[in-house]
């Protein structure tokens, strides 16, 4: 087992903010305030065909209890754990999100980046207009 970063490039996590976070039993949402290095937008993540969704209370200081060696403010992948031997058939990725008070836990199979806002503001009005948006794109004949 070890953590790295994973493969795809979404904007770093700013260092401020804790995300706005929706799940759904499937689907899980997350809208984190992204660094002044990435251009300081609202992001949201859509994690597709979720088996394992946590929040936990961790604070920058406490990543050193993690029972992983995760990196702060950052997306950690971990590779080779035994937490996704028992969904083996279904390829499931598993990452540990750092954000500044919290940690996310999904164990999923998909990721995709749905919505980018260059207008700063709550994280948690921009998750609502993105759910918005997929719902109304969703309903469209």
């Amino acid at each position: 087992m070890h953590v790295s970063s994973p493969q795809e490039a979404f904007p770093l996590i700013g260092t401020v903010a804790n995300p706005a976070v929706f799940y759904d039993g499937n689907d899980a949402f997350v809208c984190y305030e992204a660094s002044m290095r990435s251009g300081r937008c609202n992001v949201v993540l859509k994690f597709g065909e979720v088996i394992d969704f946590r929040i936990t209370p961790m604070n920058v200081e406490g990543l050193r209890e993690c029972r992983y060696p995760v990196n702060p403010w950052a997306f950690n992948e971990v590779i080779g754990g035994g937490e996704t031997a028992r969904w083996q058939a279904l390829k499931p990725r598993l990452w540990l999100i750092s954000f500044n008070d919290i940690m996310i836990e999904v164990l999923f199979e998909t990721v995709a980046l749905i919505s980018q806002d260059a207008g700063e503001g709550p994280q948690d009005r921009t998750l609502i207009n993105a759910l918005n948006g997929l719902k109304a794109s969703n309903a469209a004949p």
